[in-house]
């Protein structure tokens, strides 16, 4: 499916602390950043032979089934027709027509055609932009138990604009977004938690929240969340933890990792003493724009023989890292 785009504010953490026994966590989260996400939570029943027709590709049968159903009054197929009308599937693309079906789902109390709808008012696409209502059509699909609603609805208190900024109800539909799997609403919480940013201070929370994130592949939380384990904030001291979350981020070219992978070897922090490892590692991470004037003067102090080595591994793992995305 098209990506659907999206105003959101998440709450990115900046990570500034050293990861070593004394470092800080994390600076203060910053106001929150525009920036955009694609949406994935659409309906999909295989007991219903319009929504078995899209999943298998064959638009125009679809498209048919979808039409019968509509008559019938069967909420979600407004919205099956307003995804083919959005995405230009089985018919010609027509977004004034996707608004207008996925309206009827919305009417018709479709949690999915609820939250498209608000999407679409969001973005002023098919229809006039219109934040209040989409703040609307949100919450009445998250009340319904829609992930990526809820999610939104949180944005929404965090932005300020279609209602008055609550970073109390934020933090409310982001938990229920985090409960249901939603891996950047549990780093955005746990981001309140740590600070007590609309809600009661809490680094226990916090950590439980950040670990769920990084269970589920949020890189910033794996990050975040080995930095609380190296420093115990909010769980047991676990240097090694912290160093094998570190790993998994810097090889996913996280540089805010590989920084803090390269310190961790070059101070046996969790980790053997690795003077290879940890310039390697910090190149990288110089490469991709995060300085570290201490790491600098370790390599400095490397033997010639010790600095080509580590050049040669850096430069192999850009190359491998390369093949890897073509």
């Amino acid at each position: 499916m098209k990506s659907l785009r999206l105003l959101t504010f998440a709450l990115t953490a900046v990570f500034i602390g050293a990861l070593a026994p004394a470092c800080d966590a994390a600076s203060k989260a910053p106001p929150a950043q525009k920036g955009g996400w694609s949406t994935s939570e659409a309906p999909s029943d295989p007991g219903d032979p319009a929504y078995a027709a899209f999943e298998a590709g064959n638009y125009d049968e679809a498209y048919r089934l979808a039409s019968a159903a509509a008559q019938r009054g069967e909420a979600q197929a407004n919205t099956l027709l307003g995804e083919l009308y959005e995405q230009g599937l089985g018919v010609h693309q027509d977004l004034k027509k996707a608004a207008e079906w996925f309206t009827k789902g919305a009417v018709a109390g479709d949690m999915h055609g609820q939250f498209r709808l608000g999407v679409m008012l969001a973005e002023g696409r098919g229809l006039k932009k219109d934040r209040r209502k989409a703040a609307d059509f949100f919450e009445a699909a998250a009340q319904q138990g829609h992930t990526l609603a809820a999610y939104n609805l949180a944005q929404v208190y965090v932005e300020g604009f279609a209602r008055p900024q609550d970073m109390g109800r934020a933090a409310y539909w982001l938990g229920i977004a985090a409960e249901k799997d939603h891996a950047q609403a549990a780093y955005d919480l746990a981001t309140l938690l740590r600070h007590g940013d609309g809600v009661q201070k809490d680094e226990a929370k916090a950590a439980q929240f950040m670990a769920k994130a990084a269970d589920m592949g949020n890189v910033e939380a794996q990050v975040e969340y080995a930095i609380m384990l190296g420093n115990g904030k909010g769980v047991p001291k676990d240097e090694a933890g912290a160093v094998k979350l570190l790993r998994i981020a810097a090889e996913r070219g996280n540089p805010i990792a590989q920084n803090r992978l390269a310190r961790a070897y070059s101070a046996g922090f969790g980790v053997g003493k690795d003077r290879i490892a940890a310039s390697k590692w910090h190149l990288l991470a110089r490469a991709a724009g995060q300085s570290d004037f201490r790491m600098d003067l370790f390599v400095m102090s490397l033997k010639p023989d010790e600095r080509k080595k580590a050049e040669a591994e850096a430069q192999a793992w850009r190359e491998e890292a390369g093949a890897a995305v073509r």
